[in-house]
């Protein structure tokens, strides 16, 4: 009896470590990949270029339009003294350069399918000198964070958005705006005295620039192989558009004028 159970668990032990019984059989190998050609993104294309105005004079904001306006019985409050006194420069946000080319204004794509190019948030800086905001012009994402600071030991308050959104501004402080809403609106202080002006356009895409201090543009991710609507513009300008349609991997230049807003 002792000898069948022992001749039992030995052959349970042998049929368990194969019929070699030695050690298991290792696992059948995977047969080789099947190397499949990997298709390659289309390269974007570049547009690039310079605006020109077609008026011979720059056009200006009004004194009205530089500050913010809360109430109609509000008067302005003094210029600082500690600042430099205001001048015709200050309401003209727009440099022509000496070959006529125009600075400050958004260069913008739209009606593309082709999607653009993505950017994490970031942070733009203004800062007040001098009783002023620089820059005179920020572009934007959607998402983006608008930083205001100040050099001037001054209680400016600056607004951006909604008539409320106010904020006494002295140096060491920030005033700080979320940009979650699409489309162009100015930054400019109120009550106390006014600081200049900055226009933030806040875009879905990154398919813009701004013109340098020669009028100058380029767009490096330019939607390829498709014709698209390429539209210059500031809130002092119409808008002057062009259909333009560029291959992937090329560069293509081309030349846009403007005109001043009948005021």
């Amino acid at each position: 009896m002792r000898r069948t159970v022992t001749c039992s668990i030995l052959a349970l032990v042998l049929a368990l470590l194969g019929c070699e019984g030695s050690k298991p059989k290792e696992p059948p190998k995977p047969p080789p990949p099947i190397d499949r050609p990997v298709a390659k993104a289309e390269p974007f294309a570049v547009l690039e270029g310079v605006v020109r105005l077609a008026s011979p004079e720059v056009p200006a904001f009004t004194d009205a339009e530089m500050e913010r306006q809360i109430l109609d019985h509000t008067k302005r409050g003094k210029w600082p003294d500690e600042c430099s006194p205001p001048k015709i420069t200050d309401r003209r946000p727009l440099q022509l350069a000496d070959d006529g080319g125009l600075s400050g204004v958004i260069v913008a794509v739209s009606n593309f399918t082709k999607q653009a190019r993505h950017r994490k948030p970031i942070t733009h800086d203004v800062m007040i000198h001098d009783c002023r905001l620089s820059p005179r012009t920020i572009l934007a994402l959607k998402g983006d964070t608008l930083k205001v600071g100040t050099e001037v030991k001054y209680p400016f308050m600056p607004g951006y958005g909604p008539p409320s959104q106010l904020k006494t501004l002295i140096p060491g402080q920030t005033y700080d705006v979320n940009l979650n809403t699409l489309g162009a609106s100015p930054l400019t202080c109120g009550f106390t005295a006014p600081c200049g002006r900055t226009d933030v356009i806040v875009l879905s895409h990154t398919m813009a620039a701004l013109t340098d201090e020669h009028g100058k543009f380029r767009i490096d991710s330019f939607p390829p192989g498709e014709r698209v609507t390429v539209t210059a513009w500031h809130p002092l300008l119409q808008q002057s558009e062009v259909q333009i349609e560029v291959a992937p991997g090329q560069t293509k230049s081309i030349e846009l004028v403007v005109n001043p807003v009948a005021r």
